[in-house]
């Protein structure tokens, strides 16, 4: 095989990987469930005015733009935090892609609280108020 279909060829391999690797199948639009045993179908409805709204980006990122009213409590600081949840009616968590919101979600359930949100991140956040809003 010639040197420049072996490039060619490479680079299209190359470009495959790439594009499928920065897929993120978190930052769809498609609606997540409220807890664990609800059907992925159902939609969430957040009450703004009450719920419990957690960044669980790190302190720069937080800094760098956040939904109003949302508190920071970096993921990995989650476990050490709990007693900040105590009493939430409905909590709702976010961050960049969704992972980090995923974990802490799970921590959370772990430790027997319920009516947990994973809002992915701030622009699904947004998205969801302005439905809600009816806007």
């Amino acid at each position: 095989m010639s040197f420049l279909k072996q490039l060619g060829l490479g680079t299209i391999m190359l470009g495959t990987i790439v594009f499928t690797s920065c897929s993120n199948s978190q930052t769809t639009d498609t609606p997540i469930a409220k807890n664990s045993t609800q059907s992925n179908s159902q939609k969430e409805t957040i009450n703004f005015e009450n719920a419990f709204i957690v960044d669980v980006r790190t302190p720069g990122e937080f800094a760098s733009g956040q939904f109003e009213g949302a508190v920071n409590i970096p993921v990995n600081e989650v476990e050490q935090n709990l007693s900040k949840f105590d009493g939430e009616e409905q909590i709702v968590v976010y961050c960049r892609s969704g992972a980090r919101s995923g974990n802490a979600k799970k921590i959370l359930e772990r430790n027997g609280y319920t009516n947990i949100i994973n809002a992915i991140n701030l622009s699904h956040l947004n998205k969801l108020k302005k439905e809600q809003d009816g806007k």
